[in-house]
């Protein structure tokens, strides 16, 4: 096997999209998987050096993995085949930990680098190949606070075995083995407060004072920033909604929490209330073609009318979730006093921000607890990444510290 340097992992799985990131290249994917009861042989030559190539480069699109002695297509191949789609059941009561996809679409997304890594290196990537991983993951406050074992879980899910992850697209198998040197848990929303919001990066702390002078021009930005401030994280996912407090610098764990409510449900209502919208029975196959749907851009009269009634459907389901929402964050100003700033972030977030009056609930319930507190949203270019910009630099850092020993 061919010796490849240790990975540097972030981890940060949704329940709709794993944001990942292997020595400071983050990628994205939707987690979904398909598995594949009946193979389907079509492999690529591998003596083909150009479509090895082209597949290699878009291997990332392209997983079509075997682990465990069970084959599927993962992340943006499963989205975009016809095959059945296993994508998280919002109504579901396992956690995050216990997912099938929480192991195979962050596995097979490490192997897919480390297959590319290797090619560009020029080794031959049809011997067997091996990677060793430092990494980061986060799980919802509740899902570890309910059962503080699920972290250990989690964690030994990665660390207990080593992983072979085989890809099938070409005549000749790919194999790569996994070993995970560190994996280290923590709590989804409090990442994103404690180490990518009070220790931002240059560009993001750039983004929270433009943001503060263009919104709150009368506000010192000093006032928002820094590891003494008291700040609220509402961290908006797919299947939950956290509330992290963050006093003086340091997580509030008696006062956090999760809600059980989140993007992926406002999807999953909207998609079964689409031929109702339409008027005329107008559906698609699941959430995954719905969330398709709303995001396209439409080229044609009936693509638009198509995404027009998306967007009706998504209209008619926000309103629960941002009453939730907002009942949370009536709860964590009846225990939190003098808060600097509320933070709003996380995929949900986007489409709530900026089609719906979610921002305008929050400064209301805020005036009505007489807080001053402002309220900013890190936008689309870091909303989604918030976690992910914290479990980053947190598993850098783990990494050197395991090399000075």
């Amino acid at each position: 096997m061919a010796e490849m340097n240790t990975l540097v992992v972030g981890n940060d799985l949704g329940y709709g999209d794993l944001k990942i990131s292997i020595d400071n290249e983050i990628t994205t994917q939707p987690t979904v998987i398909s598995p594949i009861e009946q193979d389907f042989e079509n492999p690529i030559d591998h003596t083909d050096q150009d479509a090895v190539k082209n597949t290699i480069d878009n291997l990332l699109n392209l997983m079509n993995i075997e682990i465990d002695g069970k084959h599927y297509l993962v992340g943006n191949a499963a989205q975009n085949s016809t095959i059945e789609r296993i994508t998280t059941d919002t109504n579901s009561r396992i956690g995050k930990a216990h997912m099938p996809a929480a192991k195979i679409v962050p596995l097979s997304t490490i192997a897919a680098k480390v297959v590319q890594n290797a090619y560009e290196d020029g080794e031959d990537i049809f011997s067997p190949l091996k990677a060793s991983v430092v990494m980061t993951t986060n799980l919802p406050i509740d899902e570890i606070e309910n059962e503080p074992s699920v972290r250990d879980f989690y964690k030994g899910m990665f660390l207990n075995n080593n992983h072979i992850v085989v890809f099938r697209n070409f005549d000749y198998k790919i194999s790569v083995t996994i070993n995970f040197k560190a994996v280290d848990v923590f709590k989804e929303g409090e990442v994103a407060a404690v180490v990518a919001i009070n220790n931002a990066t240059n560009d993001l702390k750039k983004y929270i004072t433009d943001y503060t002078h263009k919104k709150y021009p009368t506000i010192e930005v000093s006032r928002l920033l820094g590891n003494n401030k008291t700040i609220l994280v509402i961290d908006i996912g797919f299947k939950t909604t956290e509330l992290a407090l963050i006093v003086n610098g340091e997580a509030d764990a008696f006062n956090s929490s999760s809600i059980k409510y989140g993007y992926g449900h406002v999807l999953s209502s909207a998609w079964k209330y689409l031929p109702k919208a339409s008027s005329g029975g107008y559906t698609v196959k699941d959430v995954v073609a719905f969330k398709k749907l709303l995001n396209s851009k439409p080229f044609t009269k009936m693509e638009k009318e198509n995404r027009d009634f998306a967007l009706k459907s998504e209209q008619s389901a926000t309103p629960k979730l941002i009453r939730k929402i907002v009942s949370g964050l009536n709860g964590i100003l009846g225990a939190a006093d003098n808060l600097d700033a509320v933070y709003v972030v996380g995929g949900g977030s986007i489409p709530l921000m900026e089609r719906t009056d979610l921002e305008q609930q929050i400064k209301a319930t805020l005036e009505n607890h007489r807080s001053s507190a402002a309220t900013i949203w890190l936008g689309e270019k870091y909303a989604a990444y918030a976690n992910l910009i914290g479990l980053k630099a947190i598993a850098t850092s783990r990494n050197e510290s395991i090399n000075n020993k």
